[in-house]
């Protein structure tokens, strides 16, 4: 079973860490389900959302004028191509649990990872600003 949130993702920004639980709330949705149309409107809207959440991540590292934006801002691109590529791999068969599963467990392993490795070096850049 996938893990949800833990404090171990906590980065000590309530607005982002309110969006990483989100976003990791869909990643759980999307590993638990088998209705083709639940699926379809999960990856919609983590779609969407992870768009907003990396506009908002980027405008905060902007304003912090955080040295590896630009690492980050590239990151964020490559996940985002990643992710449609998965999407048509399961647009392209909707039946297949294990498309499904390697989905979920691909964007979890990535958020896991860039969110302790990442953000939270920026959570403390961004601290030790005052913030």
């Amino acid at each position: 079973m996938m893990e949800l949130w833990n404090e171990s993702l906590k980065t000590g920004i309530p607005a982002i860490d309110n969006q990483h639980k989100e976003l990791i709330r869909k990643v759980y949705t999307l590993f638990h389900s088998t209705d083709t149309d639940r699926v379809s409107q999960t990856l919609e809207f983590f779609r969407k959302y992870v768009k907003k959440h990396f506009y908002d991540e980027q405008e905060l590292q902007h304003k912090a004028q955080y040295p590896k934006a630009d690492l980050h801002k590239k990151m964020r691109y490559d996940f985002m191509v990643a992710f449609r590529e998965m999407k048509k791999e399961y647009d392209a068969d909707r039946t297949q649990l294990p498309v499904l599963h390697k989905i979920s467990r691909a964007i979890a392993g990535w958020l896991r990872e860039h969110i302790i490795i990442h953000d939270k070096e920026f959570a403390m850049y961004y601290k030790s600003l005052g913030n």
